[in-house]
């Protein structure tokens, strides 16, 4: 109950025992009354003379843990107070759920404790305010206090191998291993093109025009790049439905958590890379930039921040940061650019174009294979029509696109949140 509640409910009592002794007498009555007062004066002395300046430190193992790991709080509670206390209970809101320690302090104001949080899902957390309880042996008088919280943590993708369903594509480049492009037939794609204006006559390839009778150029010879691009697409059309009963879109998760990888990957090997949300503003004040040859820990701490953060945005809001022109002409000429995506859609498609257009090597690794959705759209397209996403495919593998599928990859579970004590 309340604490006015709490006060006016003693009062009646008190005066209830009062005016039953006063009317009919007797020791029993008078034993109530006194007892019933002796609660009311406790429980004054308990919310005038209890705990002031109330101070909770967390110090945790690590303020950034990956998906799956467990992390260890350790909670040190200090007070000021002039009256012994009997018992304690400090409720603390944390990102796994409530936790709830109880004390005997007596004289003692300084207390600590630890207790471990799990199975903490991708993404920025903090503690919420939480209630600091105490009160008479008999709980008739309680008080409470809030306590601050606000302490941040930030849970990151792994970045795992896929054990036995691990991209070959991604093994091969582990490996130095050059990932020759996939085509329709499972070949090697074709080494020209249709002619498009701008393209040097030097580079016409005549034999192929004589065969088609259409103009054919040669692609442009992409040198080994020495810098990464790391593109994560989060256009609300770039995945497929999410079910109502999942709490995360599992191809949206393959996707962000093979971003980890990669960058993962570019420290291990020495690359200077750059990470690139869709759904971020990245204008000149954006926070998207290129780190430099040496890589420090605090910049891939800032990339794995950016990906803790990433979320299933609307079409729209990624037209603005994929159109950037800006983007692509900060990217050094030949650069690898790595997308990620669960399938193909217009506006992603046309922008990977206009990348390998400008002498970047693309990179598309599909996350989710959107079989049932084909289907669906077939069944409603005139006979002998062809899925958008088979066009959008043939176009990018003619421009010298790589395009790959990891759909089959499982993201590591991170398990059911929980909290609990740890040591005594």
């Amino acid at each position: 109950m309340t604490a006015p509640v709490q006060w006016l409910f003693h009062a009646v009592l008190v005066s209830a025992f009062a005016s039953l002794y006063i009317w009919h007498g007797g020791k029993a009555a008078l034993f109530l009354s006194i007892m019933m007062s002796l609660i009311l004066i406790s429980g004054l002395i308990i919310h005038l003379l209890g705990p002031k300046r109330i101070r909770i430190r967390r110090q945790m193992n690590s303020e950034r843990i990956m998906v799956g790991e467990i992390v260890r709080v350790r909670v040190e509670v200090e007070f000021e107070c002039r009256i012994p206390l009997l018992w304690m209970v400090l409720c603390e809101d944390t990102p796994a759920g409530v936790h709830r320690k109880l004390f005997f302090p007596g004289n003692r104001r300084k207390f600590a404790y630890q207790y471990q949080m799990s199975g903490l899902r991708r993404g920025l957390y903090q503690w919420g305010s939480g209630q600091l309880y105490w009160g008479d042996a008999f709980g008739w008088s309680t008080v409470a206090a809030e306590t601050a919280g606000s302490t941040p943590l930030v849970v990151v993708p792994s970045g795992s191998t896929y054990a036995d369903c691990e991209s070959a594509s991604f093994a091969n480049t582990d490996e130095g291993v050059p990932i020759e492009p996939i085509t329709g037939q499972g070949s090697r794609s074709p080494e020209f093109r249709e002619y498009q204006p701008g393209d040097p006559m030097g580079r016409i390839h005549w034999k192929s025009t004589a065969k088609t009778g259409k103009l054919q150029t040669f692609l442009p010879e992409i040198s080994e790049s020495t810098s990464l691009g790391i593109v994560v697409y989060e256009g609300k059309t770039g995945y497929g439905r999410r079910t109502q009963e999942a709490k995360e879109h599992p191809a949206f998760e393959r996707a962000v958590n093979m971003a980890a990888r990669w960058v993962f990957t570019a420290v291990r090997d020495h690359v200077p890379y750059q990470l690139w949300r869709t759904g971020e503003d990245t204008g000149s004040n954006g926070e998207t930039y290129w780190l430099s040859d040496l890589i420090h820990a605090e910049h891939v701490n800032l990339s794995l921040d950016r990906l803790a953060q990433a979320n299933i945005a609307s079409a729209a809001s990624s037209v603005s940061s994929l159109l950037e022109p800006t983007m692509l002409d900060e990217w050094p000429t030949g650069t690898r650019v790595v997308v990620l995506t669960g399938r193909l859609d217009a506006l992603l498609t046309e922008w990977i174009l206009g990348a390998a257009e400008r002498g970047h090597e693309i990179e598309v690794q599909l996350t989710e294979t959107p079989f049932d959705e084909e289907k669906v759209t077939m069944n409603a397209l005139p006979e002998g029509a062809e899925h958008p996403s088979v066009q959008w495919t043939d176009q990018l593998r003619l421009s010298g696109v790589r395009i790959s599928t990891i759909a089959d990859s499982t993201v590591p579970s991170a398990g059911k949140a929980g909290v609990s004590d740890v040591g005594a």
